[in-house]
């Protein structure tokens, strides 16, 4: 290469860094907003499944979590116009049935997590009576119900319509209507609930649901989570969570039994959480925001 090549070859070279020195780097991809909203209702399952799965992002994936009391219908309206982005506590197929028929072109399906759910007519085990058409002539008094939006309410409806009962249901919240039963239960009074299980009062105390021979509930049911359209794909992290956190009857009952018994719900949750590391790992594993690297 003679003198004159050899020139015009550096000036190539220098011209060549210069531009690059002075191109933007590429933008790195932008990590997700890890904010996420969260409504609930005051079941005691809601509560819990809330708490839990608000204490573990924030704990381990590095998310801010807003959490919201609200009734059920609104859960269902704010996912789908996506003012708030999840709620775990959608029980399928039944109960919930008519919102998801409503919303759920809206809404994102996360999957289980708990597959033994249960609603019916609950007394305590002292109770002579067996079975719902039972109740005919030998409980009169009304029925303790929790919020009217409920789905349990609307099964409940059907259920005195179809088993001809001359009951009346009460409207209460998911605490009243536990306070109606213990009261009762330490007097050893007769009375009938709406019950579900997962509740901590099974935990607590002897109950059975009365026999449904028409099955207007359901034997068995599921809890999934749902989140707003969209969310997987805007939120991997925390859908991968959603998706791998499922818990055992036994897993469940304990962290409602926990939280029932500390005045902070959080408090309950973080006792709960000491007892099942094992668990827990499993479901935030690889799940942590990467740290920023510096050059």
């Amino acid at each position: 290469m003679n003198q004159s090549m050899k020139n015009v070859f550096l000036i190539f070279i220098s011209v060549s860094a210069w531009f690059m020195g002075c191109t933007p780097a590429p933008e790195k991809e932008p990590l997700e907003e890890r904010k996420v909203y969260m409504s609930y209702t005051d079941w005691a399952e809601s509560v819990a499944l809330t708490e839990l799965s608000a204490f573990l992002l924030e704990k381990h994936l590095g998310y801010e979590v807003i959490i919201k009391l609200t009734g059920v219908d609104t859960v269902f309206q704010e996912m789908a116009t996506g003012k708030a982005d999840a709620f775990v506590d959608v029980w399928v197929p039944q109960t919930h049935q008519n919102f998801l028929e409503q919303y759920g072109e809206y809404l994102e399906d996360l999957g289980p997590n708990y597959k033994k759910a249960r609603t019916g007519l609950v007394v305590p085990d002292y109770m002579a009576v067996q079975s719902i058409p039972g109740l005919r002539n030998v409980y009169t008094r009304p029925i303790a119900g929790i919020d009217t939006t409920a789905g349990i309410m609307r099964n409940t409806i059907k259920a005195i319509q179809v088993y001809e009962l001359e009951n009346e249901l009460e409207v209460l919240s998911d605490p009243e209507m536990a306070s109606r039963l213990e009261n009762a239960i330490k007097r050893r009074e007769s009375i009938v609930v709406t019950g579900w299980e997962p509740h901590w009062l099974f935990h607590r105390y002897d109950l059975r649901f009365l026999e449904d021979p028409l099955n207007v509930y359901l034997e068995e049911e599921q809890i999934h989570t749902f989140a707003r359209q969209g969310f997987s794909e805007s939120h991997p992290a925390a859908t991968t969570f959603f998706r791998r956190m499922v818990l055992s009857e036994k897993q469940i009952n304990e962290l409602l039994y926990e939280i029932n018994r500390h005045n902070v719900p959080r408090e309950g949750v973080e006792s709960w959480v000491q007892k099942n590391e094992f668990t827990v790992n499993q479901w935030v594993r690889g799940l942590a925001p990467e740290r920023e690297k510096i050059m």
